[in-house]
This record gives C-alpha cells, sequence and structure tokens, in this order.
C-alpha cells in the first residue's frame, strides 16, 4: 500500500505542475507561473482524472493479481473472472469523462470564481473514484476466490462488486450537478 501512496502524491504534484505550468510573456514582466481561473479549471480536471484513474490501476491491479493466480487452478473460468478484474475500471472512465467536461467549460473570459467553481467539481469523481475504486478492487479479489470455489456464486460476487460501484457513481453525479450550475 506504500507505493500506492506514493503513486498518489506524485500523480497529484505532476497534476498541479501541468496546470500551473502556463507560460506567460516573459518579456511583459509576467513569470512562468499564472494562478488564474484557466490553471484552477485544469487542476480540477487533472484531479478528478488522475486520481480516479490511480484508484482503478490500483483496484484492477489487486483484483486481476487474484485472478491470475486463480486461473493457475482453474483457466476454464477466465471469463468469470474478467468482469470481476475490469471493474475497478470504471472510475478511471468517469474521472476521465468529467475532466473533458470541465475542460469544455473552459473559455477565454472566464472569472476567478468560475476557475474555483470547475476546481472543485472536479473533487467529487476524482476522491470518490480513488477510493471506491481500491476497495472495489479487494471486493473484486474476494469474489474471485469465491467463484474458485463455486462458479455458481459469480452473479453474487459481482453484485457485491457493484454495490462499492455506487459510491463511485455518486460521485460522478456531484460532479456533473455541480459543473451544471456553473
Amino acid at each position: 500500500m506504500r507505493s500506492a501512496r506514493i503513486a498518489i502524491i506524485v500523480g497529484v504534484i505532476l497534476t498541479a505542475f501541468g496546470a500551473w505550468a502556463q507560460v506567460s510573456d516573459v518579456a511583459e514582466g509576467g513569470s512562468w507561473f499564472k494562478w488564474g481561473p484557466t490553471s484552477l479549471a485544469m487542476f480540477g480536471a487533472g484531479i478528478a482524472a488522475v486520481l480516479s484513474g490511480i484508484g482503478s490501476s490500483i483496484g484492477i491491479g489487486i483484483a486481476a493479481g487474484m485472478a491470475t493466480g486463480a486461473m493457475q487452478e482453474k483457466p476454464e473460468l477466465f471469463g468469470r473472472f474478467l468482469p470481476l478484474a475490469a471493474a475497478p475500471g470504471t472510475q478511471g472512465i468517469y474521472g476521465i469523462v468529467i475532466a473533458v467536461l470541465v475542460l469544455n467549460k473552459i473559455s477565454g473570459g472566464m472569472s476567478i470564481a468560475t476557475g474555483w467553481q470547475l476546481f472543485f467539481a472536479g473533487l467529487p469523481i476524482g476522491f470518490a473514484g480513488l477510493a471506491s475504486a481500491i476497495w472495489q478492487g479487494k471486493v473484486c479479489a474476494s469474489g474471485v476466490g469465491l467463484v474458485v470455489k463455486d462458479p455458481g456464486q459469480f452473479g453474487k460476487a459481482l453484485v457485491m462488486a457493484v454495490l462499492v460501484e455506487f459510491y463511485a457513481l455518486l460521485g460522478l453525479l456531484t460532479s456533473i450537478l455541480m459543473l451544471g450550475k456553473i
């Protein structure tokens, strides 16, 4: 889990530098750093995409690792392991959707208040996607273990994974509703 924390920190730092490092005209006394509404909006989009993407990659790694080990015993169950291993990946997709919606709201005459609103609109799916994807990966890994013991229990394992997915959907819905008010 330590490597997951390091990946999260590195992802947030890289996102922050990418959003902030907008070049302005140095000849006119500007600097490389411009804290404006566009930077804020881009940072919000980055948080939505990066945090949910990190969560998805960790969650898929947890579930797929378990599935790969289980296939050594029962390779014929690959078709049932695949949805369980892929389920945590949806949070990353939700984060990308919100990032695109935030980026599409950026305009030239945007106020700093609008920039902050777009920044905050990326937070719900970023953090909900991060946490729910990791926990969904753990639930899916347990589901793989259940399916190995009794393949007829696949539906129950998938339902348990969907229960965790619900909270990522709430984060997505919150971000969409916030964007709708901007």
